[in-house]
């Protein structure tokens, strides 16, 4: 059974899609500068993932701190800790095999790669970056924060393997995939698309964030393991 819902937040309807569009023009915005900034001015580029991160975290915690709302809202709870670690077990056995096969047959019939296992370097620091700095503000941006607003504007009306899913998981995935584009400009940059619809799936089943945290760092941990394990 999926745990009920801590409260509502208090911004609704009108207010709620004010704050989302803002928040959605927002994010873009200051990772769209950071990108070009950092293309332009080398110096700059060291620090530009930091200021992302630390943006992404703070913008949230702040306007819910000065608003009196609890840090649950934003799905900073480890209050069901099971669930989460069930829904990232179940969809990590069903995505894994096939995105590993799908990877193989990119890379050996597209780029004529061999396989040669090998892990990518500095493992253990990656594995702390991507669960602390980046599964962690990014999912409390985009699904703890942005995410809750669009829910609160567009209340889902239908629902997928039982959790309500809608047009506010689509959008939120949709201005995730395009903070990926943003400064970049690959096609291949939207494809964060995807794997966002889960991630806003789990953090509305479950009205927390850690799954997705988990989750978003496995997803990345395991694309940089295949990675690594392909070589002309």
């Amino acid at each position: 059974m999926a745990p009920t819902d801590p409260g509502p937040n208090p911004a609704e309807g009108p207010a709620a899609l004010k704050e989302a569009l803002l928040a959605s023009l927002a994010v873009l915005g200051v990772l769209g500068a950071i990108k070009h900034v950092a293309a332009v001015v080398p110096l700059f580029a060291e620090h530009g993932f930091t200021i992302a991160a630390a943006f992404q975290l703070y913008v949230p915690l702040y306007l819910y701190n000065r608003r009196g709302i609890d840090r649950e809202h934003l799905g900073l709870t480890f209050r069901h800790w099971r669930a989460d670690l069930a829904v990232v077990l179940i969809w990590a056995a069903i995505v894994t095999v096939p995105f590993a096969i799908g990877h193989h047959y990119w890379q050996v019939v597209l780029y004529h790669r061999s396989f040669h296992f090998r892990l990518p370097p500095g493992i253990l620091e990656s594995i702390l970056v991507q669960v602390l700095v980046v599964g962690l503000s990014e999912e409390l941006y985009f699904r703890g924060y942005l995410q809750s607003l669009w829910e609160r504007a567009l209340p889902a009306r239908r629902r997928l393997l039982g959790v309500p899913f809608g047009a506010a998981i689509v959008i939120a995935s949709t201005v995730f995939a395009l903070a990926h584009f943003v400064g970049e400009y690959h096609p291949a940059r939207l494809g964060p698309f995807f794997p966002a619809l889960l991630f806003g799936w789990m953090r509305t089943r479950n009205h927390s964030v850690v799954g997705a945290i988990v989750f978003h760092a496995y997803c990345n941990l395991l694309g940089d393991l295949l990675f690594a394990c392909y070589r002309p």
